[in-house]
C-alpha cells in the first residue's frame, strides 16, 4: 500500500506507518524470542543461557543494516521532498552497496571466528556447544539479515508501508513453524540447531520477499552510479549512526552485563537476564516503530520546508511512544512469574529471583517511549549531533557505566537499576532538546532547494 509523505493526512499516515513498522519489528524479534523459548523449554535454563549468549552475535548482524539503511532513507526522503529524485537515487545505490560489503564481511567473522566470540560473551561448556549449534546456521545466512534491514527501510521511504511487514509476518511464521518442527523430540528434536536452522530459513524467506519490490512496477528507487561517493557516504553514516548506536548497544551491554552477572550471581541469574532482555528488546522495538513511522513523514516534509506536517508528526509520533511504554510496563508489572515460565522451563531459584529483576529493570520502557522518539525525530531534520549525543548516553556510556562501577561500591543487585538510571537521564536530556529544537524549527514553510542540505 502506497502512501503520499506530503500529502496524505498526517494521523492516518503515520498510523499506517507504524503498523507496518511495529509489525515488521514484532516479526523480527520473533526470531529470537520464539527461539529463547523453544530452545528454553527444550533445554531449560542453560538453554536460555545460551541464546542470552548469542544476543550480542544480533547487533553484530542487524546494526550496520540499521546503520545504512537509517542513513540512507533519511536522504532518500529528503531529497525527494526537496524534487531531487536523481540524488535521491544516488543515496539509494549507494546504501545498497554499502550494505552489500557489510553483510560479507559479517558473515566472513560469524563462519570463522564465532565460537571466540562466544566464549568472549561467556558461554562455556554445555552453554557454548548449545551456542554454536545454534549459530553455525545463522553464519551461512547472515546476510540475509544485514542487507534485508536495509533494504526494508528504503522501501517503506519510497512509500511502500505494508510489505517490509508482510516479508517479516511471513519469515516469522516459516520460523515458528519450522521451531515446532525442528526442535522438540516429536519432530526433528534438534534441539538448539533445530532453532538455528528455523530462524535462518524464516530469514532468507523474508529478504527474499523484500527483494521482489525491486522488480515491481510500482518501485520508483533506481540504480544511479553515485557521484560525490565519499561526501554522501559520510552523510549516511552520520545520520544513520544514532539509531546505529542504539542498535549495537544492545549488544554491547548484553556482553558487559553478561560478564558481570557471571562473575557476582550465576547461570540462573543470566537465565532471567536473558529472558528480560529479550523481552525488553521485542517491546522497544514497537517502541522505536513510532520512531520510524515519523522519520520518512519527518524526513520529506523537512526536504520540501513543510514544518507543520513535521511538527504534527512529532506530536502523533510522542502520544504513541510514551502510551506504549506505560503499557508495556503494567504488562512486565502484573504478570513477571507468567513471563517467564513462557520462556524457559523455570526452576525454584528462577522463581525467586526473576520477578523483581523484571520488574525493576523494565521500569525505563516509559521513558523509551519519548527517547527513542526524540532522536529518530532530531535525525530525520538533521540535527543529528543532538540524536547521537542521547544515543550515546542512553545506549552505550551510561549503562555500561553503570553497570561496571556500581555493583563495586553497593550491592550486586543494583545492576538491575543500571539501564532505568541510564533511561531517565536520556530522557531529561531529551527533553531538553525537543525544547531547543522546537524553538530553531521555523514558524512558516520554508523549502530547501539545494542538494547539499545544511542542517538547521
Amino acid at each position: 500500500m502506497k502512501v503520499n509523505l506530503l500529502s496524505d493526512k498526517i494521523n492516518r499516515m503515520f498510523l499506517l506507518l507504524f503498523l507496518s513498522a511495529a509489525g515488521s519489528t514484532i516479526i523480527m524479534t520473533i526470531y529470537s524470542t520464539v527461539d529463547m523459548i523453544c530452545v528454553g523449554q527444550y533445554c531449560g535454563p542453560l538453554g536460555a543461557s545460551a541464546i542470552a549468549c548469542i544476543n550480542p552475535m544480533w547487533s553484530i548482524m542487524i546494526a550496520p543494516g540499521v546503520l545504512v539503511g537509517v542513513g540512507g532513507a533519511i536522504m532518500i526522503a529528503n531529497r525527494r521532498g526537496s524534487g531531487n529524485g536523481a540524488a535521491a537515487n544516488e543515496y539509494f545505490t549507494l546504501g545498497a552497496l554499502i550494505a552489500l560489503v557489510f553483510s560479507v564481511a559479517i558473515a566472513l567473522v560469524f563462519l570463522f571466528f564465532s565460537e571466540p566470540l562466544l566464549r568472549y560473551f561467556e558461554a562455556e561448556g554445555e552453554v557454548l556447544t548449545l551456542s554454536m549449534d545454534y549459530m553455525r546456521s545463522i553464519a551461512i545466512v547472515s546476510p540475509a539479515f544485514t542487507i534485508c534491514v536495509c533494504l526494508s527501510t528504503y522501501v517503506r521511504n519510497d512509500g511502500e508501508a505494508m510489505l517490509p511487514t508482510i516479508a517479516t509476518v511471513t519469515g516469522g511464521v516459516v520460523n515458528v513453524v519450522l521451531d515446532i518442527l525442528l526442535v522438540f523430540d516429536f519432530g526433528a528434536g534438534l534441539g538448539a540447531a533445530g532453532a538455528g536452522i528455523a530462524t535462518a530459513t524464516g530469514q532468507v524467506v523474508a529478504f527474499l520477499i523484500v527483494l521482489s519490490y525491486f522488480f515491481r512496477k510500482g518501485c520508483t528507487l533506481r540504480l544511479k552510479k553515485p557521484t560525490r561517493v565519499a561526501r554522501k557516504g559520510a552523510r549516511i553514516f552520520s545520520l544513520g549512526f544514532s539509531a546505529f548506536v542504539l542498535e549495537v548497544a544492545f549488544g554491547i551491554t548484553a556482553m558487559v552485563f553478561n560478564k558481570q552477572i557471571i562473575k557476582h550471581l550465576s547461570y540462573d541469574h543470566l537465565a532471567v537476564y536473558g529472558t528480560v532482555s529479550t523481552l525488553l528488546v521485542m517491546l522497544t522495538c514497537v517502541i522505536n516503530a513510532a520512531g520510524s513511522a515519523l522519520q520518512p513523514i519527518a524526513s520529506a516534509n523537512f526536504g520540501a520546508g513543510r514544518w507543520g506536517r513535521v511538527r504534527a508528526s512529532l506530536k502523533a509520533a510522542l502520544i504513541c511512544g510514551t502510551v506504549l511504554g506505560v503499557v508495556f510496563l503494567a504488562v512486565v508489572e502484573l504478570f513477571p512469574a507468567e513471563i517467564l515460565r513462557l520462556f524457559m522451563e523455570v526452576n525454584e531459584n528462577v522463581m525467586l529471583i526473576g520477578p523483581p529483576i523484571m520488574r525493576v529493570y523494565c521500569l525505563a520502557l516509559p521513558l523509551m517511549g519519548v527517547t527513542v522518539v526524540a532522536s529518530y525525530f532530531h535525525q530525520s531534520v538533521l540535527m543529528q549531533k543532538m540524536s547521537v549525543t542521547v544515543s550515546l548516553l542512553r545506549g552505550i556510556l551510561l549503562p555500561i557505566g553503570l553497570a561496571l562501577l556500581l555493583p563495586s561500591l553497593f550491592d550486586v543487585s543494583i545492576i538491575w537499576w543500571c539501564l532505568p538510571i541510564a533511561e531517565l537521564v536520556a530522557f531529561l536530556l531529551s527533553v531538553v532538546f525537543l525544547l531547543v529544537s522546537g524553538r530553531r524549527i521555523p514558524k512558516e514553510d520554508v523549502r530547501l532547494d539545494r542538494d547539499d542540505v545544511r542542517v538547521i
